[in-house]
């Protein structure tokens, strides 16, 4: 990998984590204010599940961009890396850390 790059690598993963960071909590945000609107969830539930899909998106995304970086992978390739480190990265934390409703109690 040239030089350049190798110097603009950390540069490019904390700005695409912060990126992702954004992405993540508004996609969240949009998704919590139905599930508290429905009594799915509280606000408290709903502020910690939009900080922890905002951490969880921003580090998938970051994660994909420091793994193909570091391989020197561009165009096409570097893309489905991306994709690839990412959505496993983030498959791994929602496993850990998603959120999960409460089970519907079955009304006979």
């Amino acid at each position: 990998m040239p030089i350049a790059h190798r110097a603009l690598l950390p540069a490019a993963v904390a700005a695409s984590g912060t990126a992702g960071a954004v992405v993540g909590g508004t996609l969240a945000a949009a998704k919590d204010i139905h599930r508290v609107s429905n009594g799915e969830m509280t606000r408290g539930q709903a502020l910690a599940d939009v900080s922890k899909e905002a951490a969880g998106t921003g580090l998938s995304t970051a994660a994909g961009i420091a793994v193909t970086g570091a391989l020197g992978l561009t165009g096409l390739v570097g893309l489905v890396g991306i994709v690839g480190v990412a959505t496993g990265t983030k498959y791994l934390w929602n496993k850990k850390f998603g959120f999960r409703a409460a089970p519907k109690s079955i009304q006979a």
